[in-house]
């Protein structure tokens, strides 16, 4: 490429920059979201992310030479992520699954490599409240089974109860 800078170059490598920002904040997400995710599926997510920051490391060295192939493979490694945190987060329920796919349909019309990092955000988020969730429903049961009573011990109150209620009638 010529050296000299014209507007429209600059334009390029205006609009580039930003596309790679926004690519490697996606990822600083998507490396949130890959440690609270567990098995098989972090598995995935990690395969999927190593190549998306490839992509997005290739995409800034080529900054300076090609700026408009830099910002078009930073758009396409912040679209995978997107995608991949997408399935990473929706699997289990179904109500969540088809949530996901209609963000996936969603997403496929932007073009707005930020808006596809605060996406993934997004779906960390939702990911932390599911286990959070878990958590408190484990605990809640856990607490449940501890107070409450036995048969044998509900048979001996209730028989207790009764007799009050008997000498009071008396």
């Amino acid at each position: 490429m010529s050296t000299t800078k014209t507007p429209t170059v600059r334009d390029e490598r205006r609009e580039a920059k930003k596309a790679v920002g926004a690519a490697r904040r996606a990822t600083k997400e998507a490396k949130k979201l890959e440690r609270s995710l567990k098995g098989a599926n972090r598995a995935r997510f990690e395969a999927i992310e190593a190549a998306a920051i490839a992509d997005v490391e290739r995409a800034r060295a080529d900054l300076d030479t090609r700026p408009a192939r830099a910002a078009r493979a930073a758009r396409v490694a912040t679209a995978r992520l997107e995608k991949a945190s997408i399935r990473a987060t929706a699997s289990g329920d179904a109500r969540r699954r088809d949530l996901a796919k209609r963000d996936e349909q969603e997403a496929k019309g932007k073009k707005d490599a930020k808006a596809r990092a605060k996406s993934i955000k997004r779906r960390r988020a939702q990911a932390k409240m599911a286990n959070k969730m878990a958590r408190k429903v484990t605990i809640r049961n856990l607490i449940t089974s501890a107070v409450t009573p036995t048969e044998a011990e509900q048979r001996k109150k209730d028989l207790k109860l009764i007799r009050r209620l008997s000498k009071r009638t008396r």
